[in-house]
């Protein structure tokens, strides 16, 4: 096996793995796929692991920098913390109690809330900044093959794990938003995004 393999294939599974946990881009894909459909779902997925390409890439860059300068870290830190209460209220409060078809129309705003949600995310640099650290202890990432990889195999494993959520948001629709039946799919995301906040909040702050 080759090194670019291997480190394609690492990082991969490394990304997969770290993305299982909820987090705002698996919460915009299985509500796209609940409130819409399976398509819509796949569409977010896209979308959301665009930014795993653009974070590899500035670990890439900046690896170095960024572990001299924490500072440029806990600025991110802060960051997310008025973007998830903004979502998460506009979810609770503003949610649509309509079930729409997927279409040419609405394509965009999935597009857009799917990268918006992983942009923002201010954890993916520095967990690929770790990464990156961690796979240099095996590999050298010098040459260009080596670096597409990880891009690469960064994308590969997030948008994976995405597809899976978005099928099993299909697969069982019926059995989830039984789940739900007091309140919409919108309104628990909405709570989870402001809780995401006060968490946040609370970690800076302690």
């Amino acid at each position: 096996m080759s090194e670019s393999l291997a480190i394609l294939l690492l990082t991969a599974l490394i990304s997969f793995v770290g993305s299982v946990h909820p987090g705002p881009v698996n919460l915009a894909v299985v509500q796209a796929t609940l409130s819409r459909n399976f398509k819509a779902g796949v569409w977010v997925a896209i979308s959301g692991t665009l930014p795993e390409i653009i974070y590899t890439i500035i670990a890439l860059k900046s690896q170095v920098f960024l572990t001299k300068n924490p500072t440029i870290l806990e600025i991110l830190e802060i960051a997310i913390i008025p973007f998830f209460l903004i979502i998460g209220v506009h979810s609770f409060y503003f949610s649509s109690k309509s079930n729409k078809e997927f279409n040419l129309s609405n394509r965009p705003k999935e597009i857009i809330g799917g990268f918006v949600s992983g942009i923002l995310n201010p954890q993916l640099l520095p967990f690929w900044v770790v990464v990156l650290v961690y796979l240099n202890t095996f590999f050298s990432l010098n040459s260009i093959s080596s670096q597409v990889s990880f891009v690469l195999g960064a994308a590969l494993g997030a948008f994976l794990i995405l597809l899976i959520f978005a099928y099993l948001a299909n697969r069982f629709q019926i059995k989830i938003l039984g789940l739900f039946r007091r309140y919409s799919i919108e309104k628990v995301i909405g709570l989870f995004f402001i809780s995401m906040s006060v968490f946040q909040t609370f970690k800076i702050l302690l």
